[in-house]
C-alpha cells in the first residue's frame, strides 16, 4: 500500500492528501489552544465576498460561484478540493494498475484529477453548503458598511488615490475596503479613522472621525 502510495506517478495525489492532514492537525492544535485557523483563514483573505451585479457571469466571480468558493468556508473548500483531487489521483492509477499492470503518468493523470475535484467542489460543495450552521444575521451587505468607522491600514488616501481600510461591521466581522477624501485637498494617513459615506464602485468616499 504504502509503495502504491509514493510512486512517482502518484506523488501529487500523496502530497495534496498529506496537506489535507496537516491541516487536520493544525487546525485541531488551533482549537485547543483557542483559536480556529478555518476563521483566520477567512478573515485573512482581503477580499469581501460581495459581489456586484454588473460582475459578468463569465469571470472570476462566475467560477468561483461555480465552484462553491462562495458558499463555503476557506478552509473547508481546500479540503474538499485536495481530498477529491487525491481520491481521484489514486482510482485512476488504481484502475489502471489492475487492469494493465501499470501507474499512468502524471500528464494523463492530473488533468483527469482537477476535473473532478472541480466537480467534487461544485456538487458535494453544494450539499455541504445547504447541510453547514448557517447564522444568516451575520451577513451584511457592503453597502451596509455606511455610516461605520474605518481605520485606514495602508499608505495615505486622497482624493482619486484610494487607499486601503479596515472595518468592522455590527457583528465585529472584519472588511477591507478602499477609501478617498469626500473632496481634494485632504489626506487620510495610515492610522486615521474615517467615516464612509457613499461607495462607488470598490471606492468609499469618507470623511474624518472626530471623536
Amino acid at each position: 500500500m504504502w509503495a502504491f502510495l509514493v510512486e512517482q506517478p502518484n506523488l501529487p495525489y500523496t502530497i495534496a492528501f498529506a496537506c489535507v492532514l496537516a491541516l487536520g492537525v493544525f487546525e485541531a492544535f488551533a482549537l485547543v489552544i483557542g483559536l480556529s485557523m478555518m476563521s483566520a483563514l477567512d478573515q485573512w483573505v482581503p477580499i469581501d465576498a460581495d459581489y456586484d451585479a454588473e460582475v459578468s457571469p463569465g469571470g472570476l466571480t462566475g467560477i468561483a460561484g461555480w465552484l462553491c468558493l462562495n458558499r463555503l468556508p476557506l478552509l473547508i473548500w481546500f479540503v474538499l478540493a485536495l481530498t477529491s483531487f487525491a481520491i481521484a489521483g489514486y482510482i485512476v492509477n488504481f484502475i489502471s494498475f489492475n487492469v494493465a499492470g501499470l501507474l499512468l503518468p502524471q500528464l494523463f493523470t492530473l488533468p483527469i484529477a482537477i476535473v473532478a475535484s472541480a466537480f467534487s467542489c461544485r456538487y458535494f460543495g453544494r450539499v455541504l453548503a445547504d447541510h453547514l450552521p448557517k447564522n444568516e444575521s451575520s451577513a451584511i451587505s457592503l453597502d451596509d458598511l455606511s455610516g461605520y468607522v474605518a481605520t485606514i491600514t495602508l499608505g495615505c488616501a486622497i482624493k482619486g488615490m484610494p487607499s486601503e481600510a479596515v472595518v468592522r461591521d455590527k457583528h465585529q466581522q472584519k472588511h477591507y475596503v478602499l477609501v478617498e477624501p469626500e473632496t481634494s485637498g485632504i489626506e487620510f494617513a495610515s492610522g486615521t479613522q474615517v467615516v464612509l459615506l457613499k461607495r462607488e464602485g470598490r471606492v468609499w468616499s469618507a470623511t474624518r472621525f472626530d471623536n
